[in-house]
């Protein structure tokens, strides 16, 4: 494998449910893998378990250098259904420092938030981005983190999903 400096990292599809065995198979092929999951709290025949799931289903970020490596054989390997390329069908990395946030926030390839406790019906205010300041209501938590907000912007409802940067009113 390439250095780190010259290694990048690129996002590959995979077969529906397939994402521990593409890593697997690209692994013994010599490629760093990157497979980010979460706790998820599972619940059927009346039991209640927590397992790991991909944070992406159906996608894994693979780190190689292109001009050192055949990189083309990930297309054929099990569980991978293809690279993913950007504009003009051009194979395109994914931004360094969005590798770098997503992976400092899994350590050990586990996605770590921290929201606060929120309850359905809450009001919270957004603090960052496009609605900051505005008021919200909570309209329902998946156990993902992530939050769904109805936001009365020019009197009329709007749903917006948001997964942190909220504070109670």
């Amino acid at each position: 494998m390439a250095s780190v400096e010259t290694a990048r990292w690129y996002v590959a599809e995979t077969q529906p449910r397939k994402e521990a065995l593409a890593v697997e198979h690209l692994v013994r092929q010599r490629f760093d893998c990157f497979l980010p999951r979460y706790r998820k709290t599972r619940r059927h025949a009346r039991k209640i378990d927590t397992v790991l799931a991909p944070l992406f289903p159906g996608y894994i970020f693979v780190r190689f250098d292109r001009k050192q490596v055949n990189w083309l054989s990930i297309n054929g390997t099990i569980g991978v259904r293809r690279l993913i390329c950007g504009g003009a069908g051009l194979l395109s990395p994914m931004p360094r420092h969005v590798m770098e946030q997503l992976q400092r926030r899994c350590p050990n390839g586990i996605f770590e938030y921290a929201l606060i406790a929120l309850a359905v019906g809450e009001q919270v205010r957004i603090t960052t981005g496009p609605f900051a300041d505005l008021i919200a209501q909570v309209r329902s938590l998946d156990d993902r983190g992530r939050v769904a907000l109805l936001l009365d912007i020019l009197g009329g409802g709007v749903y917006h999903t948001e997964t942190r940067n909220l504070e109670r009113v």
